[in-house]
């Protein structure tokens, strides 16, 4: 169940790398520098008035040096229209099939073949528009950030530059080599290291071999992660790849420090594994040692036994049960493979060890009765023993099964003889649920196909060039 943790805590690692490359501003500067152009003509488009500087146009500000085909200013509506064009800034190299530039309002409109590039990653859309007094950048079309870990992919956002905060919409989807998510939005401030994912919220581990679902998910820089929905599901794989743990809840929280890891699930808590089964309405999950308390209704099967208590706290190694404790008051019932009968054993308090995944021992202490349904040397039923105790009583198993036991203070029993009236005879907190052990759930898949090796669109001969002249240095 370790593993589980990690997942959800690598969440915030893997989508910081998608804002890095968020475009700054491009606003128009009072002073323009015309370092060249093929030819400048004025004329009419649309009826409007428009001067065109034509052919290998180079323009530069204090801020920004821009190549473009041509770019026409349309002298009576405060409009720039540039034609494949090339940007160059301190921070980062923006291409684009046409910029729309107002230069009363500072907006800008990039279409086309949008490619914005910095020294962390690339941004690849058809639609960027950047409102600069806002410090606003808007996705109208899918756009793809890629870095050289992994991409990030929707169907459209917006960047609020200057709160650093982003929210993607869309079929969001994130990958590196570690790990792939998905979900329909994805809010994100990268200053406070704050995240939040919202609807069919998909994500898988590949190292540590854990995928989980949710309708939400959210992530801070504290170390606390909460993940809630109709149903959250976790699953982990162990490293044979031979056994598998999943937890269901409708709501978990981790709590992770440098020393401590912990998990907490609540709501119709389910847990299912090859080596037990378990529901409650609250678990909790201690990474270091490796130990989870079920509280609330809670109700614990391995192999034909059950074990019913207020509170039932179990330690594993290996993923399998090393040690079981249960009060106030608990119910530990096998049945027996052989004849179907029921053994059953309370007390004040029950112990139970384990080795190698099967029961060896149960001691229960203090009011301690047993029920033990008796075999002949043929192996059927043959009456039953009851025995009643103020101290502590043991139960010893051979192989996982019932095989004898001992009372250890003051002890009273008596032996039954094999009678229709004694076949269901059963202590006072009998309990006996076999209709409520979780079955194995289904195993959810990625709703969203593989983020595509191809780009949206077919590179533009500028930003190729570009490519090629990093290539030489």
């Amino acid at each position: 169940m370790n593993r589980f943790q990690h997942c959800i805590w690598i969440i915030g690692c893997l989508v910081m790398f998608s804002l890095s490359a968020f475009p700054h501003s491009t606003s128009a500067q009072s002073l323009v520098n015309i370092i060249q152009a093929d030819r400048l003509d004025g004329g009419f488009v649309n009826g409007q008035a428009v001067r065109k500087l034509i052919g290998n146009v180079k323009l530069s500000t204090d801020d920004m040096v821009m190549d473009a085909d041509s770019v026409y200013q349309f002298t009576g509506r405060n409009l720039l229209h540039a034609f494949n064009v090339q940007i160059e800034t301190d921070d980062e190299m923006i291409w684009a099939d046409t910029i729309f530039h107002n230069t009363r309002t500072d907006f800008s409109e990039l279409r086309g073949r949008v490619i914005i590039s910095s020294e962390n990653n690339t941004l690849f859309s058809q639609a960027v528009d950047i409102n600069n007094p806002a410090d606003l950048a808007i996705f109208n079309k899918p756009v793809r950030f890629e870095d050289d870990r992994g991409r990030l992919i929707a169907q459209s956002g917006l960047y609020y530059q200057r709160l650093d905060s982003a929210v993607f919409r869309g079929d969001v989807q994130l990958a590196d080599s570690t790990q792939y998510l998905e979900s329909d939005s994805l809010f994100m401030n990268r200053s406070s290291d704050l995240y939040e994912l919202f609807g069919r919220v998909y994500a898988e581990d590949y190292e540590d071999n854990v995928i989980f679902t949710s309708d939400y998910l959210y992530a801070d820089s504290t170390g606390y992660r909460l993940l809630t929905g109709d149903e959250v599901w976790l699953m982990e794989v162990s490293e044979s790849e031979a056994d598998t743990t999943h937890l269901l809840s409708r709501k978990t929280e981790l709590f992770e420090s440098d020393t401590l890891s912990t998990m907490y699930a609540y709501e119709n808590v389910r847990i299912w594994s090859t080596k037990f089964t378990a529901i409650a309405d609250t678990s909790l999950f201690r990474d270091d040692i490796e130990q989870f308390i079920l509280r609330s209704n809670p109700i614990l099967w391995q192999d034909n036994m059950q074990l019913t208590g207020p509170v039932i706290e179990a330690y594993l190694e290996n993923d399998e049960i090393k040690f079981l404790s249960s009060y106030v008051r608990p119910i530990a019932v096998q049945q027996d493979t052989i004849t179907g009968r029921l053994h059953q054993m309370t007390g004040d308090t029950l112990h139970a060890f384990f080795e190698d995944g099967a029961v060896e021992e149960i001691r229960v202490f203090n009011n301690s009765e047993i029920l033990f349904h008796v075999k002949d040397e043929d192996d059927e039923p043959d009456g039953l023993i009851e025995l009643i105790a103020a101290g502590a009583s043991i139960m010893y198993f051979l192989d996982g099964e019932f095989d004898f036991f001992k009372a250890v203070q003051n002890p009273d029993g008596s032996w039954l003889p094999e009678d229709p009236a004694n076949i269901d005879r059963k202590l006072d907190n009998f309990r006996w649920d076999p209709d409520l052990n979780p079955a194995r759930p289904l195993i959810n898949i990625r709703r969203l196909a593989e983020i595509p090796d191809e780009l949206p669109f077919v590179l533009p001969p500028r930003y190729l060039n570009h490519l090629r002249s990093v290539l030489s240095e």
